[in-house]
């Protein structure tokens, strides 16, 4: 089943890939307080137990996983609002073609290009500061 994604709470799941198996498993004694804590953070991050320990341990801690989880979400929205945006211009840049006059909502979106570039910018370097401070990840 390479490629399938099974779900787990958004979908956050990791794919699965042919040829990659994981071979050793870890068993982790926990306190009643510990478990319901680490339910907690998995469940607010919509992944398992088990994930969530090995991302924290793998990127630096808990609050670096969190940290880089957050980036990769705020990533994802500047993305799609850049997606928005291109189609506003693609729209207008059809239309001022065809007439051959500026179109009225250009400057608006425009200045929205340049808002999200400037969001673009900020998240990236957030990233920038936190890879500086936490580890990378090991892929494998």
């Amino acid at each position: 089943m390479s490629g399938d994604v099974a779900g787990v709470g958004e979908g956050r799941r990791q794919l699965r890939v042919a040829g990659r198996v994981r071979p050793h498993a870890h068993r982790v004694k926990v306190t009643e307080t510990q478990e319901v804590e680490l339910q907690r953070l998995a469940a607010a991050r919509g992944i398992t137990v088990a994930r969530l320990l090995v991302e924290s341990v793998l990127a630096g801690g808990a609050e670096a996983a969190r940290t880089r989880a957050g980036l990769v979400d705020e990533l994802l929205m500047v993305s799609r609002a850049l997606g928005r945006v291109g189609v506003n211009i693609n729209q207008i840049a059809r239309a001022t073609n065809a007439t051959g006059e500026v179109q009225p909502g250009a400057q608006p979106a425009l200045t929205a290009v340049v808002r999200v570039c400037e969001r673009l910018d900020a998240v990236v370097g957030e990233m920038a500061l936190s890879s500086r401070r936490f580890p990378p990840p090991r892929s494998g």
